[in-house]
């Protein structure tokens, strides 16, 4: 499985398209929706799916333009659906207000998508329905905004909890295999480097 990382937006939040042969997948699409197609047709790829982390603006942004191009589903947590059918929720009332008009499809525990397959971690706290996406197979790990490298998204929006993010930390350092960690926002680590030097997860 490859990975290319695209930072979009006025937030730069990262949107990752992972693919195998010539199936892709794109993850948190936030923004610059011509700027994915295009690397999605340099690499002659075709997407399957998107998959979103949380339901926060800067990575959903574009959703809706990518579904209308090309036809595919898009899976969220349950708990975050409302966030993306309310701009107050996803945070864009406060520069362009938007909401999505694709319908969500709920993430379980685990899900097969051609031929990717992931575990889902619930993982509160930046937002009620935030998740960690697991490839076990590659190691290879997608936080969201809920671990960056040394540091962790913020709990203080509409639906954070930081009770719930101590929660989430807990869930992580028991993950006992180590993973490239490829975050919403920042540089790329790993899951034992954020273990050994990231302050919110050594202090727990």
């Amino acid at each position: 499985m490859k990975v290319i990382q695209l930072t979009l937006g006025m937030m730069q939040s990262h949107c990752y398209i992972i693919y195998k042969h010539n199936q892709a997948i794109i993850i948190d699409p936030g923004d610059e929706p011509e700027i994915i197609q295009m690397h999605l047709s340099q690499n002659q790829l075709s997407p399957i799916a998107i998959m979103l982390t949380h339901g926060h603006f800067d990575h959903i942004g574009a959703v809706d333009y990518l579904v209308d191009l090309y036809h595919i589903p898009v899976y969220l947590h349950q708990d975050d659906e409302k966030m993306v059918y309310d701009s107050q929720l996803n945070l864009s009332y406060f520069n362009q207000p938007f909401v999505l008009k694709s319908k969500v499809q709920h993430m379980g525990k685990e899900i097969t998508l051609g031929d990717f397959y992931f575990n889902i971690i619930h993982a509160p706290g930046h937002s009620e329905g935030s998740v960690l996406i697991l490839c076990k197979e590659e190691h290879i790990l997608f936080s969201g905004d809920v671990i960056f490298k040394d540091s962790i998204g913020r709990c203080d929006f509409p639906g954070s909890s930081f009770k719930q993010m101590q929660q989430s930390l807990n869930t992580i350092k028991e993950i006992k295999v180590d993973y490239v960690l490829y975050p919403g926002h920042g540089l790329q680590s790993t899951l034992q480097n954020e273990k050994k030097h990231n302050p919110y997860l050594s202090s727990i």
